[in-house]
């Protein structure tokens, strides 16, 4: 009997095993992520094979609301010949709707004046406030912005938030509560507790967006808590961009809301309106996530890099990009284009920090600036191509982001938005130092760290 039990166990176990190994073939990972389960299928399978089952698929079917017939028609229409020779063209297959034109731009450069912004849209919304959010802290910003929207939601706007279940832990007990009091309707995004069939815990959404009233959207990297913003200036807060964005994109803004509240189980609203013109930018809102069947942003940022002329210029928190990702970066370097990376000197992840040092090595090695900026952390994310391409948003250059989190960028196309984005690079880079850490080589910690990196 236990000779049966255990030939049956091998038998569902090479199964399981085989399964696995097709399921990865056909999931369009890196290597590295590709590598890193491997090794575990072959030194721990009866751990690797359930972990797998609960973590491993980084693709699913979009539940929430796919634009109808007329809308991808009216799409097509706006796509330009412009966009066509833009970075932009690698997303018209995706799904992504094109840059709008007649969008306003204006960039939140520090965590008050994003504060201040957020707190004044919030006030003066008089129909709708739709916020989806990965960390809302218990701290002072986490509770002020809470009682503001809950005073919205007492005078009757239709007040929607979407919190991440693993980011947002706290906010979901005691700011959920709040807001339901008052009125407002609150989700968790990606429960820890749920079926399998509704996705997978490590898929984290990463995004920073909120809609007021259809028209105006706040976006970037800013999360709800003091650390990223506050009413007055704090000495260890980080350096991180927001922006506000308002006019056609705005409609994109709400689709994408809207799809993200219907995965999460809310009920669509009625009678959106398509938002006039408010500016003279071209301004494109890029998601990027498990509901896209190709990785939105990765393209994008590929795209960007290749095609630069003058100038790349990166600010990010995490540097742990894959091959593909680097490889661009380093013949950016090479073939004479000025390329700069700024990272904090020490962030608040020591793996990633671990991860990203042969690949700061080898930037370096090919020619481009490594700038550390000393003064604390840095979580902006944004990038500065010639004069002909920006954004701010919430991915980070690293395989999570690119890869597994739901994430959503601004990405600007016109001279006023471009140049602003760029005062706010230059600003850091003018800050920040071409002298690291002082570490140890270790390459095989190094090499551990960046086969972590994708699943962390």
């Amino acid at each position: 009997m236990e000779f049966l039990v255990s030939h049956a166990a091998s038998i569902v176990g090479a199964i399981a095993s085989f399964v696995m190994l097709v399921a990865l073939g056909g999931s369009r990972r890196n290597s590295q992520s590709t590598l890193a389960w491997l090794l575990a299928l072959v030194f721990v399978p009866y751990v690797a094979l359930p972990l797998f089952l609960l973590l491993g698929q980084r693709k699913l079917p979009r539940r929430g609301k796919h634009p109808d017939e007329a809308s991808r028609a009216r799409a097509a229409r706006e796509w330009t010949d412009a966009d066509a020779r833009s970075v932009a063209s690698v997303l018209r297959e995706s799904g992504v709707a094109p840059p709008r034109s007649g969008s306003s731009f204006e960039l939140l450069p520090t965590g008050e004046a994003a504060y201040a912004r957020l707190l004044d849209l919030v006030a003066r919304a008089e129909r709708t406030v739709d916020l989806s959010m990965f960390i809302l802290a218990t701290d002072g910003t986490g509770r002020a912005v809470v009682e503001a929207l809950a005073a919205r939601a007492r005078a009757g706007v239709d007040v929607r938030v979407i919190l991440d279940a693993v980011g947002s832990s706290g906010a979901l007990h005691w700011g959920a509560a709040r807001l339901r009091e008052a009125g407002a309707e609150v989700r968790a995004f990606m429960p820890l507790l749920h079926s399998p069939i509704r996705g997978r815990t490590n898929l984290r959404s990463h995004r920073k967006l909120a809609v007021f009233d259809g028209r105006h959207v706040f976006a970037g990297g800013m999360n709800l808590a003091d650390e990223y913003m506050g009413p007055t200036p704090s000495p260890g807060r980080w350096r991180d961009v927001s922006a506000v964005t308002s006019g056609p994109v705005a409609a994109d803004a709400v689709s994408l809301f809207e799809s993200d509240w219907a995965y999460c189980g809310g009920r669509a609203r009625e009678g959106a309106t398509e938002p006039a013109a408010a500016g003279d930018e071209r301004v494109q809102l890029v998601p990027s996530g498990p509901d896209f069947a190709t990785d939105t942003c990765y393209d994008l940022f590929l795209a960007a890099i290749f095609g630069a002329r003058e100038r790349v210029a990166i600010v990010t928190p995490y540097y742990v990009p894959d091959d593909a990702l680097q490889h661009a970066v380093v013949l950016a370097a090479r073939r004479g284009v000025r390329t700069e990376l700024i990272v904090p000197t020490v962030s608040n992840h020591v793996t990633a920090d671990v991860a990203r040092r042969s690949l700061l090595r080898e930037l370096s090695g090919a020619g481009a600036r490594v700038l550390f900026y000393p003064h604390g952390m840095v979580h902006a994310k944004a990038m500065v191509v010639d004069d002909t391409f920006a954004y701010v948003g919430s991915p980070n250059f690293d395989m999570r982001s690119l890869f597994l989190n739901y994430e959503s960028a601004l990405c600007v196309y016109s001279p006023g938005a471009i140049a602003s984005i760029r005062a706010f690079v230059d600003g850091l880079a003018a800050e920040s130092v071409l002298e690291g850490p002082r570490v140890r080589e270790h390459r095989l910690r190094e090499q551990l760290a960046r086969f972590l990196a994708p699943e962390l």
